[in-house]
């Protein structure tokens, strides 16, 4: 497996998180289909450059598809 390099400075300082509001922050493609037995939100996970505080998002690819009737890529 590869080392995580932060996609601004290049740095492998990298901390796994989230993000983080009253509720847990998600995304709902505008584009999902209706009859499923999952939820429509994608939840997102986050990854901050100790070097230089870039924040990196990433959503779960498989949901998505499953919502939308695509195949992951």
């Amino acid at each position: 497996m590869s080392e995580r390099k932060c996609t601004k400075c290049g740095s492998t300082a990298l901390v796994d998180g989230g993000l983080h509001s009253p509720m847990r922050t998600s995304f709902r493609p505008q584009s999902s289909r209706f009859l499923t037995l999952d939820t429509g939100d994608v939840m997102l996970r986050a990854s901050m450059c100790r070097d230089c505080g870039y924040v990196e998002i990433t959503g779960d690819v498989r949901k998505l598809a499953r919502l939308t009737g695509e195949d992951a890529t």
